[in-house]
């Protein structure tokens, strides 16, 4: 007679059904349980939103003291005179956050600008990395476009910090904003300016964002006829000059592009996020980066506006 010690189908037929099935439940359990961390992993560790304390925020010390109350009260006039909203904030270090998205959530949690109006901007400094932010709240997109706002970083703001001139290219940097959105702000037409505008790569760029509205039409429900369109499409490319190829080509990279972007969305936004860097006020002595801070001392608060990630970010 044969043993069947060592047989696993023996083995597995002989588990009572009750535990088989709870091991495969605790198995499940815990699989979910490791995904849901790894995908919340990021924002578990997420730098914290400093208090919004004033108009000028000055955690990386950039400032004197009385160079910022004089642009704190240039800025309360400004508001004064058209209710726009803006703010200063500079870091010691981001922390390993990426500069866009830590720049939103700060607009976003000080609710710069007005409810409804959402005129706000917010001019975001890192030294110890370099980087600058302009973000503008939707109803300053229209006078404070995204290319105004690069031109002033690159033309106002980065000439002074390369020199390690901050509070000058910080000045500089916020009378050009209040000035572009008041109209008294021209920026300068220059060579650089000039091959921007003859960007060859721009055609490039603004057909793969049409390519993306369009298949953004399509994929709500106008799918009817989309073989004849692409047919058509395909049988002009062919017939046209090499350049105007390579945009339809990204116009139709776009459009896959929207496929992709509308099946992998599933509305998870940025939730639960937890402390990383702790933000002490008043005196800044224990914040993050263990440097002081001066911060305004009036009653500033935001009015509710809000943010859809304009703006530009730049380097020097």
């Amino acid at each position: 007679m044969f043993s069947t010690q060592n047989n696993p189908q023996h083995s597995l037929e002989a588990t009572p059904p009750v535990i088989f099935r709870l091991r495969t439940r605790w198995i499940t359990f815990l699989s979910i349980l490791l995904l849901r961390s790894l995908v919340l992993l990021p924002s578990v560790f997420a730098l914290d939103v400093p208090p919004l304390t004033g108009r000028i925020v000055d955690l990386a010390n950039l400032l004197q003291a009385d160079v910022a109350a004089s642009l704190s009260a240039e800025l309360t006039d400004h508001e004064r005179k058209t209710g726009n909203q803006i703010a200063v904030l500079t870091l010691p270090s981001l922390e390993g956050e990426p500069l866009e998205d830590f720049s939103h959530r700060v607009s976003t949690t000080w609710k710069l600008g007005r409810k409804g109006t959402d005129n706000g901007v917010l001019l975001l400094i890192v030294p110890s990395e370099r980087r600058i932010r302009i973000e503008v709240g939707y109803g300053l997109e229209g006078a404070l476009t995204d290319a105004k706002s690069s031109q002033i970083i690159r033309r106002e703001i980065v000439p002074h910090f390369k020199s390690g001139d901050f509070a000058g290219g910080i000045t500089a940097g916020l009378k050009a904003i209040m000035g572009t959105i008041e109209g008294t702000y021209t920026l300068a037409d220059d060579t650089e300016a000039k091959s921007e505008q003859n960007d060859p790569w721009e055609l490039f760029f603004i057909a793969v964002v049409i390519g993306a509205f369009v298949g953004g039409s399509l994929l709500g429900g106008q799918l009817k006829g989309v073989g004849s369109v692409i047919s058509g499409l395909l049988s002009f490319i062919i017939a046209l000059p090499t350049g105007w190829r390579l945009a339809l080509i990204a116009a139709v990279l776009g459009m896959f592009a929207a496929l992709v972007i509308s099946a992998l969305a599933g509305g998870i936004g940025p939730s639960g996020r937890r402390r990383r860097g702790r933000w002490d006020y008043p005196g800044w002595g224990g914040g993050l980066g263990g440097s002081g801070g001066w911060s305004s001392s009036d009653s500033f608060s935001g009015g509710g506006g809000d943010f859809g990630g304009g703006g530009a970010s730049g380097r020097w």
